[in-house]
């Protein structure tokens, strides 16, 4: 039986041009636009709900020999599985299902709605799986966990192996509940506030049950200094879809008035500032953001006409 037929490119994650392997030449990236790709699938930038949804039925890439993302996650994991099989139409239908169904817990944190329950359950096994190979592993230094994850994978779905599976973790539940107790998760009208400063981090839909606003701004430290903002809609919390874009926009415009290293005002790759999707952004990769809490918190609400934040 013939193999995919991708499995030479070399798996690796760069936010930087110096990151990218000096070994490799030409490469494709995906949920992400890692600087140098000559070819990029990112649902970032086309809109797409998750990141298979923004790439082609099939797809030759035999003139390259990297893959890559900019950040390791579900969503990533399963695109580089459809790049190395030559594109979705080339995936089993069950394979194909279960992958989307994994990118959707970890974009959404909820189920795939156009996927049966089965197929979400083993989809979420999944998802926890990879989140726990890479617990702990920071970019650039996750691309060998998952370049292993990933042909793991492959070798699975080409043989018929059981998907990889994991329940949930204890104690990320109880470092969310100890985040409560500590007074770091505060609440500002519609947004709620999440101060992990020298805290581990902890898996957003744990912080999401925290609190039922709408809308959820993470801090941390930056590893470069400064502070680092995840921006993101509850999963928990019904009413119609909604669409941060613009706030998006605004706290990109609020980063670039501080000067280098950011080198644009729009939330676009090779600006070095804040990027993301309409469900869930953050702060820019390569350095902290200069903006404070309250301001961050500020201009969300003014972008969304929210009420309550000062």
């Amino acid at each position: 039986m013939t193999g995919p037929p991708y499995t030479h490119l070399h798996i690796f994650t760069a936010t930087r041009l110096e990151d990218v392997p000096a070994h490799v030449r030409r490469y494709v990236s995906v949920d992400g636009s890692v600087p140098g790709a000559t070819w990029c699938l990112d649902h970032h930038v086309t809109g797409e709900r998750i990141n298979m949804d923004a790439m082609p039925e099939t797809l030759d890439v035999s003139s390259h020999d990297g893959l890559c993302t900019t950040q390791a996650d579900a969503d990533a994991m399963a695109s580089m599985v459809t790049v190395i099989f030559g594109g979705k139409a080339n995936l089993p239908p069950p394979a194909r299902a279960v992958l989307e169904c994994a990118s959707h817990w970890c974009d959404h944190l909820g189920p795939h709605p156009g996927h049966s329950s089965v197929d979400n359950a083993t989809g979420q096994g999944v998802w926890r799986a990879f989140n726990q190979a890479l617990r702990g592993i920071k970019t650039p230094a996750s691309g060998p966990p998952l370049g292993a994850f990933v042909l793991d994978l492959v070798q699975r779905i080409q043989t018929g192996l059981p998907w990889p599976n994991a329940p949930e973790a204890e104690d990320d539940a109880a470092r969310a509940t100890a985040l409560q107790e500590q007074g770091r998760v505060t609440i500002h009208g519609q947004l709620a506030l999440a101060d992990l400063r020298g805290m581990e981090r902890i898996p957003p839909q744990y912080v999401y049950a925290l609190h039922r606003c709408p809308v959820g701004v993470t801090v941390h430290v930056h590893p470069q200094g400064g502070l680092q903002y995840t921006v993101g809609v509850n999963p928990n919390v019904a009413g119609p879809e909604m669409d941060l874009r613009p706030a998006l926009a605004a706290l990109a415009a609020a980063e670039f008035a501080h000067g280098p290293p950011v080198l644009g005002k729009t939330p676009v790759a090779g600006n070095e500032n804040w990027g993301g999707r309409a469900a869930v952004f953050g702060s820019p990769f390569n350095h902290g953001s200069r903006l404070a809490p309250q301001e961050v918190l500020a201009t969300v609400a003014t972008a969304l006409g929210m009420k309550g934040v000062p």
